[in-house]
């Protein structure tokens, strides 16, 4: 998925990939207040313990930014963590759950066109009121492989089912410096397993994403949503972008077209304009966009036949000062692996699809460049 100077892509190899045998877990569906009381009544036990009884586990409803803070505090060390961050993203595009929502009344159209008037203002303005900064970007990686039997250089290699695990993660510098996002690779660590962090990318936290989105959402269709209480009251629109008003791309890199003479694979790109809808929470205040979800229109049965993405955004201390800044995101992208018959989405793909997720932590943001401290000289 390509958002202006912003690129979400996904690359898959079937090669090198070994045999992991494994059943399809039972998955068994629980509510917010669920998950919370089972992680009250597992406190006091060992961190491995928790994440096993996590496996499996499907939320109902989304996590609030406040839910999510309380679960994962309650998580007594990573493995815990990481598969309650498995959890709360795989239910980021669902909606809150119904405590979550406040009961004010639902504004009337002129009260609607100006909240409307205040996000689209905000916009405008935000990537002017962000000073240069610097980032870190912690991104952790998941994929799933799907049972099947897929043709390999030298001939058919049996998969078996291996549900959502981590696969890679990286920390990378991000500067924002005269409105343009840089990532400095060469500044970053990396870790890696397997395959690593070689699929699904993101970018353009810092504005290109925003202005892209609500750009398209007023050539499109907003209607109004609901009231959310996350903290405070915030105000949700929904937005509707048909393909022929669309700038959101989805691109796929790659798929197996054939093998060459010495074994390799032939890899093929695919890049398609796709027709998306979602969500834009704001605070009604002053418009400050705090969540944007979007989900892309895809041809089913076509290589890419689902793609989502959504940000948080939230108040950060920079310089002394507070601003609204990119928190934390999930990206997740569904694609078929075998038995391409054209360069469109729209062709028939067979094979099973697999499943990719990233999840995104931004931290420790501070000023770009050097500081100066003025000491007076002692007095003798």
């Amino acid at each position: 998925m390509r958002i202006l100077g912003g690129l979400v892509w996904v690359a898959l190899s079937l090669m090198g990939v070994g045999r992991v045998d494994a059943a399809e877990p039972e998955v068994k569906r629980v509510s917010v207040a669920q998950l919370l009381q089972t992680l009250r009544g597992a406190a006091a036990g060992s961190d491995a313990d928790l994440a096993q009884q996590l496996v499996g586990l499907e939320l109902t409803e989304r996590m609030t930014h406040s839910q999510e803070s309380e679960a994962l505090a309650t998580a007594p060390g990573e493995k815990a963590r990481t598969a309650l961050r498995l959890i709360a993203d795989r239910a980021a595009f669902l909606d809150p759950e119904s405590e979550a929502v406040a009961g004010d009344p639902t504004p009337d159209a002129a009260a609607t066109r100006a909240m409307l008037v205040k996000v689209v203002n905000y916009v405008n303005t935000t990537n002017r009121q962000l000073p240069n900064l610097m980032a870190e970007r912690t991104t952790t990686s998941f994929e799933d492989r799907p049972q099947e039997d897929a043709l390999g250089a030298t001939g058919v290699v049996s998969y078996s089912y291996l549900p959502l695990h981590w696969t890679g993660g990286s920390t990378v510098t991000v500067t924002y410096r005269d409105r343009r996002e840089v990532v400095d690779e060469k500044a970053g660590k990396e870790k890696r397993e397997g395959a690593g962090i070689g699929g699904l990318v993101t970018s353009g936290e810092f504005g290109p994403i925003l202005s892209t989105v609500v750009g398209d959402a007023l050539q499109g269709k907003i209607t109004w949503a609901r009231w959310e209480k996350d903290g405070g009251t915030v105000a949700v629109f929904h937005y509707q972008v048909p393909v022929e008003k669309s700038k959101y791309r989805v691109q796929f890199c790659c798929v197996v077209g054939g093998y060459n003479g010495d074994g390799t694979p032939q890899l093929e790109k695919f890049d398609e304009r796709a027709a998306y809808h979602g969500e834009i929470a704001f605070d009604p205040s002053n418009g400050a966009v705090l969540r944007v979800t979007a989900t892309a229109e895809m041809a089913a049965g076509g290589l890419v036949p689902h793609a989502w993405f959504a940000i948080t955004y939230g108040p950060v201390m920079i310089g002394g000062r507070s601003y609204i800044c990119p928190l934390h995101g999930v990206a997740k992208l569904q694609a078929h692996t075998t038995g391409q018959k054209a360069a469109f989405s729209r062709a028939n793909y067979q094979g099973a699809a697999k499943n990719y997720l990233n999840d995104v932590v931004f931290s420790n943001y501070r000023r770009f460049g050097s500081e100066m401290r003025m000491v007076p000289a002692a007095v003798q």
